[in-house]
């Protein structure tokens, strides 16, 4: 069904609060998760919330934990979350990391002790649209073997990119072939999986979602995505004093504390000597669209591009008929 998006906003803001969130947080989370519905990335959207507030009913979530660095210097810095909800925690790394490129150039900030952050390219859109170069990573509970192996020891670990460009440019790619969230949300909409992303709990090749996340889910490209993955859980995880590999909990079930880590990288152009930074590369983008289209696509389109148009846009978001009710019910709003 379509639903208001100020209306989404404000149910979901309503769910967290049933459950001993305070109102600032519980609104920034619903933002979070309803600008990825907005986006039409649904496996981190309101999908998420009946997760998130699972968490909080087990004792995961600290509604009144702080926010603290623990560890700094000049522009580094790690942040301990106190279990916060993941988007206050994300979206306050993402600040501390902006605050930090503005008087060294560059922010580097790790953090550990917080929750899942839902969409990580929404904090890489943050700094973009502050002019920061942004980058983004975390590490989630193993779904994946590394490229050779059967064992489930890697995350789906994302990696988000955001330039401060026009045409946007924010990659936001998870390191597996299939995000997990994305497994859930074709079992939660009844859809078969793409041939060649995941195994099940024998190590056969499968396309049943539910299968597929008793099973392994496989590393895009081969070695590629595996190195890839193995490189985030070591700069996700043990960088800024969070978990790695089966020591990962949290991200998935719920019911589990969250030990994996976040790193939020923010660049401000002008250091490197480039004040038309964002120019140039707008330039390059926009000659790099415009180029001819296969046969097989309408236009050539960045990472991200069309994403971003949407939630600026829209005031309605998909959201499946079962899943608002749901959220209702956790909202006392049936």
């Amino acid at each position: 069904m379509k639903v208001d998006r100020h209306r989404a906003v404000e149910v979901a803001t309503d769910a967290f609060r049933a459950h001993g969130i305070s109102e600032a947080d519980a609104r920034q989370t619903a933002e979070v998760l309803v600008s990825a519905d907005a986006r039409g990335k649904h496996s981190h959207g309101l999908l998420r919330l009946p997760r998130f507030v699972r968490g909080i009913e087990h004792g995961n979530v600290d509604p009144e934990g702080t926010i603290e660095v623990v560890a700094e210097r000049g522009g580094a810095a790690t942040i301990s979350g106190g279990s916060r909800l993941g988007p206050v925690v994300a979206s306050a790394a993402a600040g501390e990391a902006m605050d930090r490129a503005e008087e060294f150039g560059v922010g580097a900030v790790g953090v550990h002790d917080s929750n899942h952050l839902g969409m990580l390219g929404y904090y890489t859109d943050q700094l973009l649209q502050e002019g920061f170069v942004g980058i983004g990573i975390t590490n989630t509970e193993p779904a994946m073997p590394p490229y050779g192996g059967t064992e489930p020891v890697l995350g789906t670990n994302p990696i988000a990119i955001g330039l401060p460009t026009d045409p946007a440019f924010n990659l936001d790619m998870s390191t597996s072939g299939i995000a997990r969230g994305t497994v859930l949300h074709y079992q939660e909409t009844g859809q078969q999986l793409p041939k060649g992303v995941a195994l099940d709990a024998e190590g056969q090749p499968t396309t049943d979602p539910e299968a597929a996340l008793n099973g392994t889910i496989l590393p895009f490209g081969g070695t590629k995505g595996s190195g890839l993955a193995i490189a985030v859980e070591v700069l996700a995880g043990g960088l800024v004093g969070a978990a790695m590999g089966t020591d990962v909990t949290g991200t998935y079930h719920t019911e589990d504390p969250c030990t994996k880590g976040d790193l939020f990288i923010a660049i401000d152009p002008e250091a490197l000597g480039v004040p038309d930074f964002g120019q140039q590369a707008s330039a390059f983008l926009t000659d790099l669209t415009g180029g001819q289209p296969a046969a097989h696509v309408d236009e050539i389109r960045l990472p991200g591009q069309r994403s971003i148009e949407r939630d600026r846009t829209v005031t309605r978001v998909e959201i499946e008929d079962d899943l608002w009710n749901e959220v209702r019910s956790l909202a006392n709003d049936l």
